[in-house]
């Protein structure tokens, strides 16, 4: 069984432990529910390319909060009576060149 390391970033700065946790293979709960919208996509953003590059899963269980699973790690979201809930979306960590942002001058 694995511990579960819970996050509630203030910074972007924070993103780097973030990161280093991802890179760690340990799970973690991560709380943007304070966050500014700004630094929300930031986080977000950089954690996204090392959740990608660990092959792990990046879940959002709650608006702006998430979950990082390590790649071989099993998990699953409570069951009544044999049926699986699936309330929780798999973020897509791929990028979509639609939603490039351009800058403005």
């Amino acid at each position: 069984m694995s511990d579960v390391i819970f996050i509630k970033p203030k910074s972007f700065e924070d993103s780097k432990r973030i990161v280093n946790y991802i890179v760690e293979d340990k799970i973690l709960h991560i709380n943007l529910t304070s966050s500014d919208k700004k630094m929300y996509q930031r986080v977000l953003d950089f954690i996204s390319g090392a959740v990608y590059l660990k092959d792990a899963k990046l879940l959002n269980p709650a608006e702006n909060i998430y979950l990082s699973i390590p790649k071989e790690t099993s998990f699953s979201w409570g069951e009544e009576d044999g049926v699986k809930e699936n309330k929780v979306s798999l973020v897509d960590l791929r990028y979509d060149e639609e939603e490039e942002i351009k800058p403005v001058f």
